[in-house]
């Protein structure tokens, strides 16, 4: 066995034992959801694409970063399990492009806003590649709560706690960056599909 088969391995295990149940979602789940977009505690940009010099200049268009994609991943996997989703355009003339910074400052931009929807506030804690050129993981911690704008209470939360996400097969940063976006929020929002 070599040396990084057994380091994998003992990230693995390390990984399964962080993982713990996640909290049962409410009793009557909100039909329509509006997500918010991203809070990045990163502390850096995570463009995903538009570094490229055909994107850069000939196409010039503007980056897509890793908040972007698991905000579209979100409406994407809530939308195909049968939520109705406030549309991306709409939630962001409603909110002035406002990011809120808690699932408290979520319920209340939702609510300024006159979002007739549950709001769902992802804050991004941790968004790490390693390595960085052509990553086998990706090491993610985040958060994401569904919030009712009305009463301002957090419906439900979850969690991805710091721990690798494997992107094996993956030759590029950003097509590791929009894989490992799609599986942590898969698998942080599955207590809401399985509840439907």
């Amino acid at each position: 066995m070599t040396r990084a088969c057994r380091v994998s391995g003992i990230l693995l295990l390390a990984a399964a034992g962080c993982v713990r149940p996640s909290p049962p979602p409410p009793r009557e789940l909100p039909r329509t959801v509006a997500v918010l977009p991203t809070h990045n505690e990163t502390g850096g940009r995570l463009p995903v694409a538009g570094s490229s010099l055909l994107e850069r200049y000939v196409f010039d268009t503007r980056p897509v970063t890793v908040p972007e994609v698991l905000a579209s991943e979100a409406r994407l996997q809530l939308a195909s399990r049968g939520f109705a989703i406030v549309p991306a355009d709409v939630v962001a003339r409603a909110t002035e492009n406002r990011t809120p910074a808690s699932a408290e400052a979520a319920a209340d931009i939702a609510k300024k806003a006159h979002l007739d929807a549950a709001a769902l506030f992802i804050d991004l804690r941790r968004w790490d590649p390693d390595p960085p050129t052509e990553p086998r993981v990706v090491i993610v911690n985040l958060v994401i709560s569904l919030v009712d704008p009305s009463s301002g209470r957090t419906l439900w939360t979850n969690s991805w706690p710091t721990r690798p996400v494997r992107t094996v097969g993956e030759v590029t940063l950003g097509a590791a960056d929009i894989a490992a976006a799609r599986t942590v929020i898969e698998a942080v929002l599955a207590p809401l599909f399985q509840a439907r």
